[in-house]
């Protein structure tokens, strides 16, 4: 699918610093973005105004690494003009007042706060009736919290999106709608401004049209400055060796969740692992050594519906004005006590631990499994459990590359690769290899 900005940015190099020229383009772009937005309904506000100001403050400053290009904002971001709802009915029309810190350093490089694009409630996980259609099929579901970002570049009306990941938030939408979906390791983006629902497993991620762009505004973005004392590791892991063989596992059965993926995604994985074994060395580890993953999944139940139960006690007592969904996970966090969640945060770090020492033992770079266990469901139908949230539990940075497409059902899902913790840059230009070779 061509996208909206493929246009836009060709017209903008054309007018080399017309001012006029990079304004008409832009109501161009405004105009296709509008019509796709009326379609497939991904964004909830957005400012013609606003955009034209922030154009002609970059018109008259100087160039900028993401000068010019749209940005969606997942509406867990606070936002200083437009208002950051959170997909909640109990915060419609809230003004922040403020700019969460990343949406500050896009516009402070040249990039647009274009608009809000929809999230599931609080970003968890119901989103009302009626917004955000999957571009490959209205009929079916575009996943978690932040597939308002992932219908966006779907359907070609922006170029890149900020999302959020607590569990699976941004690995599903971008496999469901056939898209480039990138979740960080924990802590590389500042997440001041950001609605927070869990304090060790939030993550600002990207959702975007290719690998460059992604690629591009990670490395504006990240927390590279010397006053984060880990910004040195994503620096010095970025180191290439064209004549080393990276090693890689592929991780299918191993998985418990993995034995309940729909027989088409076993067997698509089955037929790209054969390939990557052709090209690189294959891990062979025993079943026992990382049977802990198998644990992550109710580990992570519990600190997430115990931290919604704190951060959420005002809004759960507003009957009627949050969806059961959110209200069943807040009534089960406040059944756990402290104890349990402490014990929980405990197990993270613990296993965390445990999974860096079987990455070191076997020398793994990266690790290659399904990104869904199906296809986006149709709406109305529940999702497979997947080993999305595994990674954010852990910290890993994993993204979601579209090489695979269901003719029979005609769908898109993600293959997902996944690398040790701080190799966010190796992990991005290993994945655009990869994508470049199954595409």
């Amino acid at each position: 699918m061509i996208n909206n900005y493929d246009n836009l940015n060709k017209s903008i190099i054309e007018a080399r610093g017309n001012k006029n020229g990079i304004l008409q383009s832009y109501e161009i772009f405004i105009d296709n973005f509008n019509k796709l937005n009326d379609e497939y309904k991904f964004s909830v506000s957005f400012s013609g105004d606003y955009i034209f100001k922030q154009l002609e403050e970059i018109v008259n400053s100087k160039p900028g690494a993401l000068n010019y290009i749209p940005f969606g904002i997942k509406d867990t971001f606070n936002t200083k003009v437009l208002p950051t709802e959170m997909g909640s009915e109990i915060w419609k029309g809230f003004k922040a007042g403020n700019n969460a810190r990343i949406v500050d350093e896009i516009i402070f490089r040249g990039g647009l706060s274009f608009c809000k694009t929809s999230t599931a409630e609080f970003a968890v996980d119901y989103i009302e009736e009626g917004h955000t259609l999957n571009p490959h099929n209205i009929e079916h579901i575009t996943g978690t919290s932040s597939s308002g970002s992932a219908v966006a570049v779907a359907c070609g009306a922006l170029p890149v999106c900020l999302g959020t990941q607590t569990a699976a938030s941004i690995m599903r939408p971008a496999s469901f709608c056939g898209v480039f979906g990138f979740k960080p390791s924990f802590g590389a983006f500042d997440r001041t401004g950001v609605l927070k629902t869990t304090d060790t497993l939030d993550t600002i991620g990207l959702i975007g049209y290719d690998i460059d762009i992604i690629f591009k505004t990670f490395v504006e973005l990240y927390q590279s400055t010397n006053d984060y004392p880990l910004a040195q590791k994503y620096r010095n892991n970025y180191t290439i060796n064209a004549d080393k063989k990276p090693n890689i596992l592929l991780l299918g059965g191993q998985l418990n969740v993995y034995n309940f993926y729909d027989n088409y995604v076993q067997k698509d994985f089955e037929s790209i692992s054969h390939e990557l074994s052709l090209k690189y060395n294959i891990v062979q580890i025993k079943d026992e050594e990382i049977d802990f993953l198998n644990n992550v999944h109710d580990s992570q139940k519990i600190i997430y519906d115990k931290a919604l139960s704190y951060y959420f006690l005002e809004e759960s007592k507003q009957f009627g004005k949050i969806s059961d969904v959110m209200g069943d996970m807040i009534n089960r966090g406040k059944n756990y006590s402290d104890s349990d969640y402490i014990a929980q945060i405990k197990m993270q770090r613990e296993l965390s631990i445990r999974m860096n020492e079987v990455m070191n033992k076997y020398n793994i770079d990266y690790i290659v499994t399904p990104s869904t266990a199906s296809v986006a469901p149709k709406i109305g139908k529940n999702e497979i459990l997947d080993s999305g949230l595994i990674w954010t539990y852990l910290g890993m940075p994993s993204i979601s590359i579209p090489v695979f497409y269901n003719d029979d059902i005609g769908l898109p899902f993600g293959l997902q690769i996944i690398s040790p913790r701080y190799n966010d840059l190796l992990l991005l230009s290993f994945s655009k290899v990869l994508y470049g070779i199954f595409k």
